[in-house]
């Protein structure tokens, strides 16, 4: 009888215990890393907000841009620049299944960027969808890097410019550091797109 009112209670403290400890798990509370966010003069929280950005709305990028160059380097590019063509392209389903992959996810040409009044970037619809919010503020930026300040690409991955713009490790505050450094001209061997009127 000593045995079998031992084995209940050892049981019953084991079942006590594991529910107890079910209960604190329930309640653990995630701690996120907090970390300090550089300053910039615009928020960029409108297009980084899965629940407030709408993907299909390129223009906001411009908008966004605009204000960034406008209360950094006081420079009003909106003005300037009067013929947005912003637009997304969809390869065919042929092109798909074929498994042509383009090299890039999204151009400028020489009409924009040889053009002060004209804005002309396209971006892959396909290849846009993959990307988080903050690659594809990357990606535009990069693009009007090329359409309005006629930048050729960077050699060096932490800025705007480098080619492959779609990069994964990328954070807010790296983000931040490669728009100042292309707003003010001053990241590492900068060159110029020459267009036929150069001279």
């Amino acid at each position: 009888m000593l045995n079998k009112t031992l084995y209940i209670s050892i049981s019953l403290i084991l079942v006590l215990a594991c529910s107890k400890s079910n209960e604190l798990d329930s309640d653990d509370v995630i701690i996120e890393e907090e970390f300090e966010q550089l300053y910039s003069c615009v928020s960029y929280s409108d297009v980084l907000d899965p629940k407030t950005t709408n993907q299909d709305d390129l223009m906001q990028y411009w908008v966004k841009f605009v204000a960034d160059v406008k209360c950094t380097r006081g420079q009003d590019f909106d003005e300037q620049h009067s013929q947005l063509n912003i637009f997304f392209e969809y390869r065919t389903a042929a092109q798909i299944s074929q498994g042509v992959t383009p090299d890039h996810i999204a151009y400028s040409t020489f009409s924009g960027y040889c053009n002060d009044a004209i804005v002309n970037v396209g971006v892959l619809y396909n290849e846009w969808t993959e990307k988080n919010l903050l690659q594809r503020l990357w990606i535009m930026y990069h693009e009007f890097g090329h359409d309005v300040y006629k930048y050729e690409h960077s050699s060096s991955p932490a800025d705007i410019m480098y080619p492959s713009s779609t990069r994964s490790d990328i954070d807010i505050n790296g983000f931040i550091e490669a728009k100042d450094r292309m707003f003010k001209r001053s990241f590492t061997g900068i060159k110029y797109i020459s267009c036929p009127t150069d001279t």
